[in-house]
């Protein structure tokens, strides 16, 4: 019989093993902490939308929309009918839609959410850029006051923060103003640019017809030169979006959170108004610098079919805050067992056995054989599993009603009863 064709994950689609999900999951609790500390409940959406939620959203216009969605028809199963749908690129088109279908942005509603999930973009895969990648963010509804951009800005450099990482990490704002502005400022860009057209990369081009702030992202190096000579948005903007733009910078200077402002600084997303910003990482990214980036979008819930909305929020990305702590040689966490119980014989075992249970019901991390190997074998695995304690029962500790607990790092060993509570309490 031939040999069955080996069959392998999609391009740009990882497999994640404990080695790397320990970190993931240590960014994921330390953001999910942080978040609930700054008032924001999560929200969990589906990974499936209709096409329509980002093309409205997001931007027909956009990179996103224009060539990295994952759509395909969905047929009605009634009359055959059918309705584009896409893996979701990103996430906050998403929640607003989500917000709005189970009427949770009323008149004077004040809503914070946030969200840790997977999201999918059609592009060449690389490292920090994944068909298939995770993210942490929150948006906070009904806010139009800088005070909550500043909050949002902070929430991130606190996970930052907390994770080590906010040494390495360099904070770039900008405002892009209200959408009076952003026209005029678009009409000067497209000016611009339309008189240095033939040195524009075909990408450039394009955006030049579509979304002309596009440009001032690009990464080509003959597009780079003509930005630094490009219009900048702060100079296009009103009286009310300076000083908004004014009260998050003077907010962030209260909190000690140093920033530069960065004139050139867009997002790839139509919906930004006033306030964007990037956390970017100065080590271990290479090309794919930014770990964290948001803003203001106070038009957004509006175009998906809400009431005018004030809103900010921002998005990071796990595996690149995954890369910098690599990067930077910060300590991994790792799942470890609290103590590991070594079964001396048959009826060591057997106590081993219901130990190991009773303490795993109360969430403690226990290391066992199940294998019914050698004393010494087992001992070998308990110093390789690193846990914290260890203690051997066999009968005599058994008759006793005592065992000696051994802390690993020390070889410092105390005697405790042999009983579920006793040994929880030196777990702890």
């Amino acid at each position: 019989m031939a040999k069955a064709e080996q069959l392998n994950s999609v391009k740009g689609m990882d497999d994640l093993f404990e080695t790397e999900l320990a970190t993931w999951r240590h960014v994921e609790q330390v953001a999910r902490e942080t978040f609930l500390a700054y008032g924001f409940g999560e929200v969990r959406t589906p990974i499936l939308e209709e096409t329509a939620v980002f093309v409205r959203g997001v931007g027909a216009g956009t990179d996103i929309v224009h060539k990295e969605m994952f759509a395909f028809d969905d047929k009605s199963d009634k009359d055959g009918s059918a309705t584009s749908v896409c893996l979701r690129p990103e996430n906050t088109a998403g929640v607003v839609r989500a917000m709005l279908e189970h009427g949770k942005l009323f008149a004077d509603a004040f809503e914070q959410v946030f969200y840790i999930g997977p999201m999918f973009r059609r592009e060449q895969p690389q490292a920090g850029r994944r068909r298939q990648f995770h993210q942490i963010g929150c948006e906070a509804f009904g806010f139009a006051e800088p005070g909550m951009d500043t909050a949002v800005i902070a929430c991130v450099h606190t996970i930052l923060t907390r994770l080590g990482l906010a040494p390495s990490t360099k904070l770039l704002i900008n405002s892009l103003g209200d959408p009076a502005d952003r026209s005029t400022y678009s009409a000067a860009l497209v000016a611009y640019f339309t008189g240095h057209e033939a040195a524009l990369s075909e990408d450039s081009r394009r955006r030049l017809r579509e979304n002309p702030l596009r440009i001032l992202d690009s990464k080509d190096p003959a597009d780079r030169a003509l930005v630094d000579g490009a219009p900048k948005p702060l100079a296009y903007l009103s009286d009310d979006a300076r000083a908004h733009f004014d009260a998050v910078c003077a907010g962030l200077t209260r909190l000690g959170i140093p920033f530069v402002v960065d004139d050139a600084l867009v997002r790839g997303l139509d919906y930004y108004t006033r306030t964007v910003f990037e956390f970017v990482g100065e080590a271990g990214l290479g090309s794919q610098s930014t770990v964290a980036a948001g803003g203001r979008y106070d038009g957004l819930v509006e175009t998906l079919g809400g009431r005018p909305t004030p809103a900010v929020g921002f998005a990071g990305g796990i595996e690149r805050l995954v890369m910098m702590m690599k990067a930077v040689a910060l300590p991994h966490p790792h799942a470890t067992p609290a103590i590991y119980l070594v079964g001396a014989d048959d009826a060591g075992r057997a106590v081993v056995d219901r130990l190991a249970y009773d303490l795993r019901l109360q969430g403690i991390g226990v290391g066992a054989d199940v294998r019914g190997r050698s004393v010494k074998a087992q001992m070998k695995s308990a110093d390789k599993s690193q846990a914290r304690l260890s203690a051997v029962i066999g009968s005599g500790e058994i008759a006793a009603g005592t065992i000696q607990v051994k802390t690993m790092a020390t070889g410092a060993v105390s005697p405790i009863a042999l009983d579920t509570h006793a040994l929880a309490a030196a777990c702890r």
